[in-house]
């Protein structure tokens, strides 16, 4: 009997333990489940619930959606799928004027894109006869609403802001990675614009420009502003917030302007500019082809106050200028401004090539530390005490051997089946050039032309180009072939 109860026993414990196991699975498969149905319903609601409206006394009502820093990506993998920065991920923000448009909006045509660019001109009330029909080929224009602010000076102060937040409001999140502030006498380089900001990471904060060229308004406003003239870029998280945080931000400045305004919110906020070198707001007064011909080793991204400067090429208007200008950048604007140095040693001479702007030749041996500094051809914005610049400079002398033959561009001609575009540079203006020192080298003053040969699509980032220069049997003509610099080549 023992026996049989103890087999009888082990046949009990042997079913519940077969019970015991389906119904821990059966309670696992069920938690499963609803596990996953709790999941789906917190994914439906985290990511379809309606935008939170945030009212602002001083702007129309603006809707916010979620900030990338409250949505995380999925995966790396999904994140490294997302596709480059393209001139579509751009919204551009333009604060003009209607007292100002019918002239400036040569300096906006000329590298605006219809059908491709998105953004719009902001003005301060609706365009008169006399702008109407709006030209196609210019930005479409929104009228900034009536704050209902008596103050005239208040309305002034907040404009930038309700303009970008009207940007806001019209952009497309999924498709907008970066808001572009700029005045109506901004000209851009859009392709290097949009390679410069492919660098950065959208989905983070960041605010990207640069100061003045002049001490005396860095002084007044700060160094560490992005000047609107120029035109700064925010990426969509840093308006986001910005805006977010906008009311407060002008209540606690009062009477503070635009560019400045947006400097101290973003610093209150932790963003500070990063600077890029491209970028131009040409707080200069005159003849700037001294700062022209000796930019900067960065992309061209901007260039400012064309109604204050010289035109920037000899016997044109402003507008002229700017559309010769804009011939070579659309052949190559990664290259243009760009800076190449070489030497014609048997001569005594050294060459520097701005692409796509000008060419100076010196009847001198000059090394690069020192041409790489701007001939002082413009003035201060405003007559202080030095340091006046933000840069070194040159001074202009009477001396032939520091003052160079200048030549400006003329013409562009691509070659696609060899891949190389070159560029006539011819003297535009009279006057002789008397040689350095008789006894050691050749005068220059019959150059009339310069012929500079490169290949099609500079590639940035890759450090600068040297060149080679050889003089056309016994013409008046130079030849330079821009070229890779050797290892450890000296240029001087």
């Amino acid at each position: 009997m023992a026996f049989e109860s103890s087999n009888n026993n082990n046949t009990r414990l042997t079913k519940l333990s077969h019970i015991s196991q389906s119904l821990s699975l059966s309670t696992l498969w069920k938690s499963i489940a609803i596990s996953g149905a709790l999941l789906f319903l917190l994914h439906t609601f985290a990511f379809n619930r309606p935008h939170k409206m945030i009212t602002h006394k001083l702007f129309a009502p603006l809707e916010f959606t979620f900030s990338s820093s409250e949505i995380s990506t999925s995966s790396s993998l999904q994140a490294s799928r997302e596709p480059p920065t393209n001139i579509s991920h751009l919204f551009f923000v333009i604060v003009g004027s209607t007292k100002t448009w019918r002239y400036r909006r040569g300096y906006i045509e000329p590298w605006w894109r219809p059908n491709i660019t998105r953004g719009h001109v902001f003005l301060e009330k609706p365009p008169g006869r006399d702008l109407l029909p709006w030209p196609q080929q210019s930005p479409p224009f929104i009228v900034n609403k009536d704050s209902s602010i008596a103050n005239a000076k208040f309305k002034t102060q907040i404009r930038l802001f309700q303009s970008l937040h009207e940007s806001f409001n019209k952009a497309n999140k999924e498709d907008t990675r970066w808001f572009v502030i700029a005045d109506d006498d901004t000209l851009f380089f859009l392709d290097n614009l949009v390679k410069a900001l492919e660098r950065y990471d959208h989905k983070k904060h960041y605010y990207i420009g640069m100061n003045s060229e002049n001490v005396w308004s860095n002084s007044i406003f700060s160094f560490d502003m992005g000047y609107g003239g120029g035109g700064y870029a925010l990426s969509y998280p840093t308006v986001e917030t910005l805006l977010n945080k906008m009311e407060d931000c002008i209540a606690r400045y009062l009477g503070v302007y635009s560019d400045l305004l947006s400097f101290r919110c973003l610093a209150d906020l932790g963003i500070d500019l990063t600077m890029n070198k491209g970028i131009h707001q040409i707080d200069l007064h005159g003849d700037i082809s001294g700062l022209l011909s000796a930019h900067p080793q960065s992309p061209l991204i901007s260039l400012h106050h064309f109604d204050v400067i010289d035109p920037i090429f000899p016997a044109m208007s402003r507008q002229e200028s700017v559309n010769h200008l804009m011939k070579t950048a659309k052949t190559d604007q990664s290259r243009i401004l760009q800076q190449t140095i070489c030497y014609q040693r048997g001569n005594n001479w050294s060459v520097s090539v701005s692409w796509g702007y000008s060419v100076h030749v010196y009847q001198s041996i000059l090394p690069r530390n020192h041409l790489k500094r701007p001939l002082e051809t413009f003035r201060p914005w405003k007559n202080v005490r030095i340091p006046v610049y933000t840069f070194n400079t040159r001074k202009v002398t009477n001396d032939p051997c520091e003052m160079p033959r200048q030549l400006f561009f003329d013409s562009v001609v691509e070659d696609t089946n060899q891949s190389l575009v070159t560029t006539m540079y011819k003297v535009k203006t009279a006057g002789s050039l008397p040689p350095c020192s008789p006894n050691v080298n050749q005068s220059a003053g019959n150059i009339s032309q310069v012929r500079v040969i490169a290949a099609t699509m500079h590639k940035m980032g890759e450090g600068i180009e040297c060149c080679d220069v050889q003089k056309v049997s016994s013409s008046d003509t130079l030849e330079v072939k821009i070229r890779a610099c050797h290892k450890d080549e000296v240029l001087a």
